[in-house]
């Protein structure tokens, strides 16, 4: 049996060169001076890790929507290199991280089905179709409408979860389906950190349980205020597996008789920040969110102990990076100044922003 020391020794030590080429506080402050999206790129190119992504592209006239793409292949091909220093039931929960991506995939080809587009419109920004999906694109691609793409699923872990919603009024059924394929991966993340080790169970489980308990609190809000949701399904659709969001918290949020008794309710746990500044709370809720959670993953990469956390913190602070590049070039896009940039990334370049 393998010690803690020896099995992630070399994992670790790859991890922490994987880091260094992440973005530094002056590569953010330089990305958000730039006036222009070729510029924007030619600085990722020349001056950042990312030169390995962008390196071969063309950046005169490039859209926003190539460089997501673009960017989000170089996090998958991190992943890539991180799996096969894994074996067992670690691997397998690699296995299932990669699974975001594939969801990822198949709300896209449902949300162009949806508007009534043909799915050869969009075959250029699947994300990912390597070893480790389990869905047939090739098969996919061919779907004329939502009903065809399930039953292409047919076989997969995907397709019991979607089936049973097929009957469901068109304006809702995208929700429904959505929110099943994201209840699926927590699902599976978490059956999966059972298997682990005692002590990296644990540490899992502590982080996944916060990463919910906020994505609970986050669902509640706004399946009632913007969705229209009933209370029973408020709570049926809720997450399992959070710290402190238990069947008996999720039932007295989703029953609040109002959105300010739903606040008070969340005042007596750690995440009231959620809801401190009233006039802001719909804007910047997952923005503050995703802060909170880089945070904690950051804490856990800079311990550097010699268990699971080195691994899960840097590609999740690696896609909360890739978002923040993704709004940068938004900002970019619509002439927003350094201030107003820095409401909508997740890494706090200043104090007292958010």
């Amino acid at each position: 049996m393998l010690s803690s020391v020896t099995k992630f020794a070399a994992v670790n030590t790859k991890i922490r060169a994987l880091k260094r080429k992440m973005l530094t506080l002056n590569d953010y402050e330089n990305l958000i001076s730039k006036n222009t999206i070729e510029d924007f790129v030619d600085y990722l190119k020349s001056n950042t890790g990312y030169s390995e992504a962008l390196g071969q592209v063309n950046i005169k006239g490039i859209h926003r929507d190539k460089i997501e793409i673009y960017l989000k292949k170089y996090m998958i091909n991190q992943y890539e290199k991180i799996i096969h220093f894994f074996i067992g039931e670690y691997r397998k929960l690699f296995k299932i991280l990669f699974k975001k991506f594939e969801i990822e995939d198949l709300k896209l080809y449902l949300r162009t089905l949806a508007r009534g587009k043909d799915l050869d419109s969009i075959k250029d920004l699947i994300l990912y179709k390597g070893s480790y999906s389990i869905v047939d694109h090739d098969k996919l691609i061919k779907s004329k409408n939502i009903s065809e793409l399930i039953e292409n699923l047919k076989g997969t872990i995907y397709y019991d979860r979607l089936h049973p919603y097929l009957d469901e009024e068109e304006d809702r059924l995208m929700f429904y389906i959505e929110m099943n394929l994201d209840r699926l991966y927590f699902t599976k993340l978490y059956e999966q950190i059972e298997h682990l080790k005692s002590t990296d169970r644990k540490t899992l489980e502590g982080i996944l349980g916060i990463n919910i308990d906020l994505l609970n609190i986050e669902w509640l809000y706004r399946g009632s205020k913007f969705f229209n949701l009933s209370k029973e399904e408020l709570v049926n659709y809720a997450l399992k597996g959070g710290k402190i969001t238990n069947y008996n918290l999720i039932k007295k949020l989703s029953y609040a008789n109002s959105e300010q008794d739903f606040i008070e309710i969340v005042a007596t746990t750690p995440y009231y920040f959620l809801f401190e500044d009233k006039n802001t709370i719909d804007l910047y809720m997952e923005i503050k969110l995703e802060t909170y959670m880089y945070n904690r993953f950051l804490d856990y990469f800079n311990q550097g102990k010699m268990n699971i956390m080195v691994a899960v913190s840097y590609i999740h602070l690696l896609e909360y990076e890739i978002r923040d590049i993704i709004s940068i070039a938004e900002s970019i896009r619509y002439d927003l100044d350094k201030k107003e940039t820095e409401k909508y990334i997740i890494r706090e370049i200043s104090k007292g922003v958010k």
